[in-house]
């Protein structure tokens, strides 16, 4: 069956126009004159039959149907990309494991310890993307496996447990000399540093510190862990960050714990992959390597709390 489509060159040409909000800079990155990227565009809307840009001025911006259109486009061609150095890598006997992670989970934990796993499987190639705490259709974005933090349940995903994690205070040592931060008492004038998806982390913190009187919600809001361990190093407050995330800064002295205390955190983190690819070489190959990466992380936080 014949398909309605443009060529895809001109569907890229597209792209890089809606991207940069301008032909010269498309023509640019793509090898091409702003007046080639013009009749390409012109060429589009015509198949089309709608106005994909507005010219104002010196300056392109996209329509409603353009904006629309750019979203769709952009999300195909990084499929198609995918797809074909997928087939490119495997032309060198690789396997390529799309792994999907929590930012900070990523680059914290995961990362550090992907050597081992590259060691062990030196045909598997990985790629690592992220995604912000809340669930997505695996098979649709053609994930392998992906890291989850919350309830053991994903849609049409398997689930293993990886590990739970304690939540610890945690503050650059000249923060706590700047307060006077020697005890859970002094967080009354601490400024308490927030991560935006996890109120309950002071909540739960404050709760088991005996110092529920406090306000454990105000202070500034950080989007990623990473941002807010940034802040607690920068000297802007003393956060309730998950130890494991931070025991690097811990041990070289750039974060402290002014005093002893910590709290299991409400949820766990999970593996999941869709069942259709649960017998792939590479997906039982990562399953097992971290599953016994996390057997690791959960007997160093069976560990006493202090």
């Amino acid at each position: 069956m014949k398909r309605t489509l443009p060529s895809l060159s001109t569907l890229a040409v597209f792209e890089a126009a809606a991207r940069h909000s301008s032909f010269t800079r498309a023509g640019e990155e793509l090898g091409l004159t702003q007046s080639a990227v013009s009749r390409q565009i012109a060429h589009l809307e015509r198949f089309l039959g709608v106005h994909l840009f507005e010219r104002i001025r010196r300056r392109v911006v996209l329509t409603d149907a353009g904006t629309t259109y750019a979203t769709k486009i952009r999300s195909a061609l990084d499929h198609a990309e995918a797809a074909t150095l997928q087939v490119l890598a495997s032309k060198s006997g690789e396997h390529v494991l799309h792994i999907c992670s929590l930012v900070t989970f990523a680059s914290h934990w995961l990362t550090p310890r992907l050597a081992s796993f590259a060691k062990e499987h030196p045909d598997i190639a990985l790629q690592i993307s992220s995604y912000h705490h809340r669930s997505f259709d695996l098979v649709a974005n053609d994930v392998d496996v992906a890291i989850h933090y919350g309830e053991p349940s994903w849609p049409d995903g398997l689930v293993d447990r990886l590990m739970e994690e304690e939540i610890v205070p945690a503050c650059s040592p000249s923060y706590a000399k700047s307060i006077g931060l020697r005890s859970a008492k002094g967080l009354g004038r601490a400024t308490l540093l927030q991560q935006t998806t996890r109120p309950d982390a002071w909540i739960d913190l404050l709760a088991s510190l005996k110092c529920s009187d406090i306000n454990a919600l105000r202070g500034p809001r950080f989007a990623l862990y990473s941002m807010l361990i940034e802040a607690a190093m920068a000297g802007l407050g003393i956060g309730a960050i998950p130890q494991f995330l931070i025991e690097d800064h811990l041990a070289n002295g750039q974060l402290i714990r002014p005093f002893k205390g910590s709290v299991r955190s409400r949820y766990t983190y999970y593996l999941v992959y869709p069942e259709a690819k649960r017998q792939l070489r590479e997906v039982k190959a990562f399953r097992t390597w971290i599953l016994r990466e996390a057997r690791r992380e959960n007997f160093k936080a069976r560990k006493p709390s202090t």
